[in-house]
């Protein structure tokens, strides 16, 4: 039987609530009488409008304390940073502490999603063997491919953590979690923490990959690039890739000066109604977008308002060839640029303390 969970605080309840929504519309043969929140700080109040919800749909939250296992693993490793101000995206690498013994088939879902479609086939996907399924990122693989990016584990795909799709018993009875210790005693690039640890740590033998159209993200992309791009590496079919565009099950609003998240003034994002479609349906209808991102947090210095200028020519230009060319141009001069400038930051977006909305 398959669960679904969100890892979240309190900023995120309006997006995850969002989410959920749209799972139950357009899953209404899900099984369990309950969903999971990981609870990093959810206020009162938006735990009442989550358990109104899933009550709409004759479901309930249990709601668990990830946060203690969270704060043991920072205290013993105190590199391993937050994103963005939050400790939630942490937990997924530590799920087998987390859950109770009943749950063996979990996915994990980021609440920057929108469930548009039936994950039914995630419920009967052989996983035999397998203790997580991901959908790998065509742009990963092909770098691994052309050694610009190594993995500690000699992995040959690279995955996004925002859909991961969890086999528990395979999972604790090969031992995952002191894979992740281990890793973590390596002291590794964790720039993006829970992603770049379970992609360096968990071997591929033990890895289940998944359709595309549970992880749809190139929608950033003008929409006469977007198959450009995803044919890089001829990592998915043709047919993956129609599918993911024309009807995908999980779409992935990626954050920052990509300006994909419709929840923010400008978004770029093709499917941003599937977002509102679903916000009108949620106790958040009413509620106001934030304003634009690249307003409250300007790009500063060159390399950040290079960084901005290429996600909006991305976004913005119907050429793909053209956009394509100058971005390898991009990322060949960057790593010498780097060593001349000092790199900043990029600011905080998400703030583990109450931000009640």
């Amino acid at each position: 039987m398959l669960y679904i969970c969100y890892s979240i605080n309190d900023f995120f309840a309006r997006e995850a609530g969002i989410s959920m929504i749209g799972f139950f519309e357009n899953n209404p043969d899900y099984e369990p009488e309950e969903v999971f929140f990981l609870d990093y700080g959810i206020h009162p109040y938006n735990k009442q409008r989550l358990d109104e919800i899933t009550a709409r749909y004759g479901k309930r939250i249990t709601y668990l304390n990830a946060k203690a296992v969270t704060d043991v693993v920072k205290r013993e490793f105190p590199d391993l940073k937050g994103w963005r101000g939050s400790m939630a995206p942490n937990a997924k690498p530590f799920v087998e502490q987390i859950f109770p013994d009943y749950v063996e088939r979990l996915l994990f879902i980021d609440a920057d999603t929108v469930v548009v479609g039936s994950i039914t086939e995630l419920n009967t996907i052989d996983m035999s063997g397998k203790a997580l399924g991901v959908v790998p990122v065509n742009l990963g693989v092909e770098s691994i491919r052309k050694g610009k990016v190594k993995l500690e584990n000699g992995n040959q795909i690279y995955f996004n953590s925002g859909v991961l799709l969890f086999n528990l018993p395979v999972w604790r009875s090969e031992n995952c979690h002191q894979i992740i210790i281990d890793m973590l005693r390596k002291k590794i690039n964790l720039d993006w923490p829970d992603q770049n640890l379970l992609n360096n740590a968990i071997p591929e033998r033990l890895i289940k990959t998944l359709p595309l159209k549970f992880n749809h993200m190139s929608h950033y992309y003008h929409p006469r690039q977007e198959r450009g791009w995803l044919r890089i590496g001829h990592y998915y079919s043709e047919e993956e890739i129609e599918e993911a565009i024309s009807h995908p099950a999980i779409i992935h609003y990626l954050g920052g000066w990509i300006l994909a998240r419709p929840w923010y003034q400008h978004c770029r994002s093709s499917k941003s109604a599937e977002y509102f479609r679903y916000k009108a349906l949620s106790p958040w209808k009413d509620s106001p977008l934030f304003p634009a991102y690249e307003e409250t947090h300007p790009p500063k210095g060159f390399g950040q308002k290079a960084d901005y200028w290429l996600m909006k020519l991305q976004g913005e230009c119907p050429s793909f060839r053209l956009v394509r060319t100058i971005d390898t141009a991009y990322y060949f001069i960057k790593p010498k640029i780097d060593k001349l400038l000092k790199k900043n930051n990029t600011p905080s977006e998400e703030k583990e303390p109450i931000n009640n909305r």
